[in-house]
């Protein structure tokens, strides 16, 4: 999915085939869902704040590309295509649509406190999508501290919970697709660390049956970086060299001739294989495998680059 065909599928927002209807649901921490139920005339209110806010967040940002998420990088103005597995606090944001028996959120039963999440569902006669809102802890009123509120021309405690909504999220569902907008809050949450862990571990055996580093178990002590881990998960689902079976002679052939890697690396002695004995050398070993160096066929000028858009052979 690139950006334009993203912004194809959110246009309902604005054009909706009938009414367009929102849903809210809370999520604990727990995996269990429960239906808010709001007031009718409270709802166009939030109905309008959640679609303006999906036009300011992701429709209006034209500079910005989409890219799946196992080849995060460091550079910015993106979206996440989740093409990972998916942690189970995601799993609602699917569950719910179309779902009429989720349970009810009760006040005998349930507390604000005990939230962790917001799922948004916005849908007109044709289309939906689920919006994923982490909630912070100042979204939650009365969790911890002590609250007054004016009560005549005095101040007197709140002992009340509120919930406050703001229009602010962090994931989108839209025909399947889950699509990460703050990254940040991601890695922070849903056990993600864990699966960019065991995806790093694909790429590390990948690596392995290259037969192409000497001292393989030096990458492994690293996985639990995690910033090294999403190195290495790139390597798993897009490394072109890997991809193309690039043979290793040509690989180390390249890597003594780059000015941005000779006399950096090091190799056994017979020459067949890098020897990875620095930080430096890791780095620009996996770098190596994504194909981040490369050459201007007009300049014969040297470049280092994350970003890679594959424009193919075209014939006039």
């Amino acid at each position: 999915m690139n950006k334009a065909e993203l912004n194809q599928l959110l246009e309902f927002l604005t054009v909706p085939t009938g009414e367009l209807q929102v849903i809210l649901y809370a999520c604990f921490k727990e995996q269990v869902t429960k239906k808010l139920d709001i007031r009718a005339d409270d709802l166009p209110p939030i109905k309008q704040l959640f679609i303006d806010s999906v036009i300011n967040m992701v429709i209006n940002k034209d500079d910005f590309s989409v890219i799946p998420l196992s080849s995060a990088d460091e550079r910015g103005k993106c979206f996440y295509q989740y093409d990972l597995e998916l942690p189970k606090e995601l799993v609602a944001l699917q569950a719910v649509i179309g779902n009429d028996q989720i349970e009810v959120f009760s006040f005998q039963n349930d507390t604000f406190v005990d939230i962790d999440a917001l799922v948004v569902v916005l849908a007109d006669d044709n289309n939906e999508i689920s919006i994923y809102k982490k909630l912070s802890p100042i979204e939650i009123l009365g969790r911890g501290g002590y609250m007054l509120w004016k009560s005549n021309q005095r101040l007197e405690r709140f002992e009340e919970q509120l919930l406050r909504i703001s229009p602010s999220f962090q994931v989108l569902n839209v025909r399947g697709q889950v699509i990460i907008l703050n990254l940040d809050t991601i890695e922070r949450s849903f056990g993600f660390h864990d699966v960019i862990k065991r995806e790093a571990k694909i790429g590390l055996e990948a690596i392995r049956e290259k037969s192409i580093v000497s001292n393989i178990d030096t990458l492994e002590e690293l996985v639990v970086n995690i910033s090294f881990a999403r190195k290495l998960t790139r390597i798993a689902r897009c490394s072109p060299v890997i991809k193309n079976n690039i043979p290793n002679a040509n690989i180390i052939t390249f890597s003594r001739a780059h000015p941005a890697i000779k006399n950096k690396m090091r190799y056994t002695v017979d020459g067949s294989q890098f020897t990875l004995d620095t930080n430096i050398s890791k780095d620009l070993f996996l770098k190596l495998l994504n194909d981040d160096f490369l050459t201007s066929e007009l300049t014969r000028l040297y470049y280092e680059s994350l970003a890679k858009d594959n424009v193919g052979n075209e014939s006039e």
